[in-house]
């Protein structure tokens, strides 16, 4: 449900952050439809410049507004998206197989959903290519922060950082560790599920195409017998 301007308004001049506790940037400004539904929200970043986020990206928790990485939002789209879609198929080749929907009925409707899967495919592509390239930025990021980290406590053990200096600084460091960690599982676990969904197991196979007709009760024959076995008659002679 979309974010109301009577709800965020309260968080202009504050600041915003990541899914992960990270201070993103200030709200400068709000954008509101007629409805008084939240379209955009302007940020100052913290290099002094301004970026106009979509209003689908924030929310609001507990006393601090949130706002997701577009990676977060376009996943959670695709997997409710895919999970409809591969939901409906199921349910026209069940309802064909009984014959419950009339044969072309069904083939246009199906159509209409494989060509939803067909776009899904694409969709599916971008994101894990967004995906893997956050991916490689954490691992980055969360060994440059491991390095400095070694370097503190060098210059630590050798008396060239005093204790509040250092504490402050490592404590800084270790936080930021939990954050990129925390958020490169998510990105990780994401990452696996989409992967998971190839050209295979990504569509719903169709059913083979054929009038459904009334079933008849199957003749009564005798047990069946080996495919080689040989039947031999004995015939006496009177």
């Amino acid at each position: 449900m979309p974010i109301t301007l009577e709800e965020i308004r309260r968080f202009l001049g504050r600041s915003l952050q990541d899914p992960y506790g990270r201070t993103f940037g200030k709200v400068v400004g709000i954008s509101a439809n007629l409805k008084d539904e939240i379209t955009g929200v302007g940020i100052e970043v913290g290099n002094g410049e301004f970026v106009q986020c979509p209003g689908d990206r924030v929310k609001i928790s507990v006393d601090t507004l949130v706002l997701s990485p577009t990676w977060k939002v376009e996943a959670e789209e695709f997997r409710k998206e895919f999970d409809v879609v591969t939901r409906r198929l199921r349910a026209l080749d069940e309802l064909f197989s009984v014959g419950d929907i009339q044969k072309d009925v069904y083939e246009d409707m199906r159509k209409q959903h494989e060509d939803a899967i067909n776009e899904l495919k694409s969709k599916r592509k971008s994101i894990l290519d967004t995906l893997s390239q956050r991916s490689s930025t954490l691992n980055t990021q969360q060994r440059q922060l491991q390095i400095h980290l070694a370097g503190n406590k060098m210059f630590h053990a050798s008396g060239e950082f005093d204790d509040q200096s250092y504490k402050a600084v490592s404590d800084a460091i270790d936080t930021g560790l939990v954050r990129a960690m925390a958020e490169r599982k998510e990105v990780d676990s994401i990452f696996g599920y989409l992967s998971k969904l190839d050209s295979s197991s990504s569509t719903v196979p169709a059913p083979a195409i054929q009038t459904p007709v009334a079933a008849s009760s199957p003749p009564q024959s005798a047990p069946s017998q080996p495919k080689d076995q040989v039947m031999v008659l004995h015939v006496r002679e009177t």
